[in-house]
């Protein structure tokens, strides 16, 4: 079966020492963190960094691995495996920018008990769950 690689970030920003979480909504009007597809030569860092700022116009900084997801999609009718790397990522800007297409249709810093109450995929809203510890540590 054919596979897809991507990948994306829990991005975090603290305020007054209380995190914030930057969650996008879908084209497909759910819930999710930003993420997206590797172009050649790029590494899943480089990718998550990428499509964080495309989608939401937020830079940031790796701060480290979180989880990876696999999961089913079809595409043209044929179905394959597409697994998504997942990184802690430290927000060095905090405007939101949307791009012009209809990929995203809303971005918002949201706390974390928020964010994951409005998560709308479980493997996405568990990749969130698992950094939330991690970025209390850094609070």
């Amino acid at each position: 079966m054919p596979h897809d690689y991507a990948a994306g970030g829990v991005v975090y920003r603290l305020i007054e020492g209380a995190p914030r979480i930057l969650l996008i909504r879908d084209r497909y009007g759910r819930w999710t963190l930003p993420k997206g597809h590797l172009d050649p030569g790029e590494t899943n860092e480089q990718a998550a960094l990428r499509e964080i700022a495309e989608e939401t116009g937020v830079r940031g900084q790796i701060v480290r691995h979180v989880a990876d997801i696999t999961y089913q999609v079809s595409k043209k009718g044929l179905r394959r495996n597409k697994t998504v790397a997942f990184f802690l990522v430290a927000a060095l800007s905090q405007e939101l920018s949307l791009p012009d297409d209809d990929e995203i249709q809303a971005a918002e810093w949201l706390a974390p008990d928020e964010a994951l109450a409005r998560i709308d995929y479980a493997q996405v809203r568990a990749v969130l769950a698992q950094a939330l510890p991690l970025i209390s540590a850094r609070a």
